[in-house]
């Protein structure tokens, strides 16, 4: 919903659907407040509608190890190294869900992983320059056992996903070199590498 001040500051001179799949491009033009007071003149904007999503990081505090997931990812698929990444368990929020419940639900589907206890890490827009997706991250300690080398994911969403449990000090050579190289992983593997330092888990 545009709030009364956005309103008054973003004005939409139209607005169409370039392109409906499984994710949705519109083209906009508009008009937004500039810093001087005035309006700016039309400008035209193509906008990516990816939703919100849902990212959790599985931490067993037994084994001091980290679950992640490793897919094909076809924004990756000319990476230099490799187009299956190391992943965070994540899920798009659909109507209705709270990002919690899509967080407990993904962690079963991706990685067979019951959750407890969740701790909200951070939210961000993934590419604000020309995408909607914001990200949530959540963080929970849980128990990896078996749970290694296993495969999951969703048969009638293409998933094939291979669950990893990686020790911590691998984890962190991981981020150093650049082994991790997404966003979500990123922010929610330094957030426990703070927490760590500083005796708080």
């Amino acid at each position: 919903m545009t709030t009364p001040a956005l309103k008054l500051n973003v004005e939409i001179i139209d607005s169409t659907t370039a392109y409906s799949g499984f994710l949705s491009i519109k083209k906009i033009r508009l008009r937004h407040r500039l810093y001087n007071g005035e309006m700016s003149p039309i400008i035209t904007r193509e906008l990516m509608e990816r939703g919100q999503a849902v990212a959790v990081l599985l931490y067993d505090p037994q084994l001091d190890a980290v679950v992640m997931v490793e897919q094909f990812r076809i924004g990756a698929i000319d990476d230099e190294n490799s187009a299956w990444l190391l992943e965070l368990v994540a899920g798009v929020i659909e109507d209705g869900e709270q990002p919690e419940e899509v967080a407990r639900r993904e962690s079963m589907e991706e990685a067979n992983c019951p959750l407890q206890q969740l701790e909200l890490i951070s939210n961000y827009y993934v590419s604000p320059g020309g995408c909607t997706e914001k990200i949530y991250i959540y963080f929970a300690q849980i128990d990896s056992q078996g749970l290694h080398g296993t495969i999951a994911g969703l048969a009638t969403e293409s998933e094939d996903i291979r669950v990893k449990v990686l020790p911590w000090h691998e984890v962190e050579k991981m981020l150093e070199v650049g082994t991790i190289n997404n966003a979500a992983a990123i922010i929610g593997l330094r957030w426990l590498q703070i927490q760590k330092l500083t005796h708080a888990i």
